[in-house]
């Protein structure tokens, strides 16, 4: 079994909010202290020795990034400031990204003109729905809106069940 080694992971990983990943030198304070931590599983150090190691494939395949709850506490009590919390973080991003084949995860954590754009026009479109779809407000004083009236219940369950199915198709076919 052969292991492939990325020399631009932590390049990479810097567009993603990484600040200094060299910082760290596995004293094992955020391991000892994190509640998800146990002696089979040494998290996080063990994704942080991934990236620097240029490990992408280890770090794919990895459930760590998405146990973490970001408590902090490993980040507090790291010696050198190496912030292992927001490591984590920077790999959940980067993941998101990897898992996104339309690539607008990659620009939305990367460009923060475009997170902004992004987030303003989502904002503008709900805006746009809620006054298309008349959601009951009363001459426009907005004191009891009535949300079943944008779209019925068991509609939005339809829908639900619609994006759950896709994205396990999608999940299917990026892991198969």
């Amino acid at each position: 079994m052969s292991i492939k080694v990325d020399p631009n992971l932590i390049k990479d990983l810097k567009h993603f909010g990484l600040k200094d990943a060299s910082k760290c030198f596995h004293c094992g304070n955020c391991t000892a202290i994190c509640p998800l931590s146990t002696p089979e599983n040494p998290f996080p150090r063990r994704l942080v020795r991934y990236a620097q190691m240029g490990l992408t494939d280890k770090i794919l395949h990895s459930p760590e990034p998405w146990l973490c709850y970001y408590c902090g506490t490993c980040s507090d009590k790291c010696p050198r400031g190496a912030d292992p919390g927001e490591t984590m973080m920077v790999m959940r991003r980067y993941l998101t990204s990897l898992y996104d084949w339309t690539g607008f995860a990659r620009k939305f954590y990367t460009s923060e003109k475009f997170e902004v754009m992004a987030i303003s026009i989502v904002a503008l479109l709900v805006g746009i729905g809620l006054l298309l779809f008349n959601t009951g407000f009363s001459n426009w004083n907005m004191v009891h809106p009535d949300l079943n009236s944008v779209w019925p219940s068991h509609g939005i369950e339809l829908a639900d069940l619609g994006m759950a199915a896709w994205a396990w198709l999608r999940s299917c076919h990026f892991y198969c």
